[in-house]
């Protein structure tokens, strides 16, 4: 990325990109100063603590206002945010996963861009049912100019949300969908001669094993290379023609995962590949939380003000990465004086 007078380092950069969609420049500024501090502050990313790093208490106040009660659109800035992290990044795939979140009664939707060595979220979203869920899922994931880059695989892991809309919209797109479904969930064995009365997932897994053959696929936890079998049985469901596919692990006779996808033609290893990504995003979840913050560090109570600021934690953890990528290190070994210095050195 090209830097100018304005912009030069990682988060003078960003910024530029985030805020330019706010209408006045005290928000412009106050996002900035927001996002500077979510980087610098140690330990829970409260306001106060954000505040501290960059004006001290006395911006404490002024602060909890931009987040909790201004009237800027975390929509646009969150768009922006997604185009900007995919255009340095290169997305091979995105993942959309959803958390419960106790404290709140709710679930966080987070959707998560999967480059080549690297997992960030770039949007997060607080539902309280799964239709809601589903169109988070259709609208956060259709975000790629398919005239210049095309389509890429979307990889949806959220318990309890409605899939029919999502399937419903991914075929009308042609869009590529793998999702993880219970192994109770009732699908049509499309197989020939085979009746039309319906058979929970797992059961039909199980009935079809000997279509199962072994993959090696790398666990983000440990880096180790690991093997599992894999199945898969051409099914109908929500009136859509899908493929059902499995994964088992030692001696169990049902399968310990299942996913639902419309890659009916995709090798089974590449689809187990893919559903992992989901694990990718966990593992880098868990890393970044002590960094950019945990879902629930946001103190206020209104979903407004949760949405601006896991929006700018979402920057924050896309500006830790990118500024990790320019120095050719893992992200989460810098602090923020040694990012200022990479950006000076650009």
């Amino acid at each position: 990325m090209r830097t100018g007078p304005r912009s030069s380092t990682v988060l003078d950069e960003l910024s530029e990109v985030l805020f330019a969609p706010l209408p006045r420049s005290d928000q412009r500024v106050k996002g900035a100063l927001y996002l500077r501090g979510l980087i610098a502050a140690e330990g829970r990313k409260s306001i106060r603590n954000i505040a501290a790093q960059v004006g001290g208490p006395e911006l404490a106040q002024s602060l909890h206002h931009f987040i909790a009660s201004s009237t800027w659109d975390w929509e646009p800035v969150s768009s922006a945010l997604q185009h900007h992290a995919d255009s340095e990044l290169r997305f091979t795939a995105w993942v959309v996963h959803g958390l419960p979140m106790p404290r709140r009664g709710r679930q966080a939707v987070g959707v998560w861009g999967v480059a080549s060595d690297v997992t960030v979220p770039v949007k997060w979203n607080l539902l309280r049912s799964g239709e809601e869920a589903a169109d988070c899922v259709v609208a956060a994931t259709r975000v790629c100019d398919r005239s210049t880059i095309g389509p890429r695989p979307v990889v949806l892991d959220v318990p309890g949300a409605d899939l029919r809309p999502v399937f419903d919209r991914y075929a009308q797109d042609g869009a590529p969908l793998l999702a993880a479904v219970p192994g109770n969930l009732p699908v049509l064995d499309r197989g020939p001669g085979r009746g039309s009365r319906p058979f929970p997932a797992a059961r039909l897994l199980q009935l079809n094993r000997m279509v199962r053959r072994p993959v090696e696929w790398t666990d983000p936890a440990t880096g180790t290379l690991r093997r599992s079998l894999v199945g898969g049985v051409r099914v109908e469901w929500a009136g859509h023609p899908l493929l059902l596919v499995g994964q088992w692990d030692g001696g169990q006779e049902q399968p310990v995962r299942c996913w639902l996808t419309n890659l009916t033609t995709t090798p089974l290893g590449v689809l187990l590949r893919l559903a992992k990504f989901t694990q990718r995003v966990e593992q880098d979840r868990a890393g970044s939380a002590s960094h950019v913050g945990a879902l629930d560090d946001y103190e206020g109570r209104g979903s407004d003000g949760w949405h601006r600021h896991m929006t700018l934690a979402a920057a924050a953890h896309v500006a830790q990465v990118l500024a990790a990528a320019r120095a050719r290190v893992r992200p989460w070994t810098h602090c923020m004086v040694s990012m200022e210095r990479m950006g000076h050195q650009l």
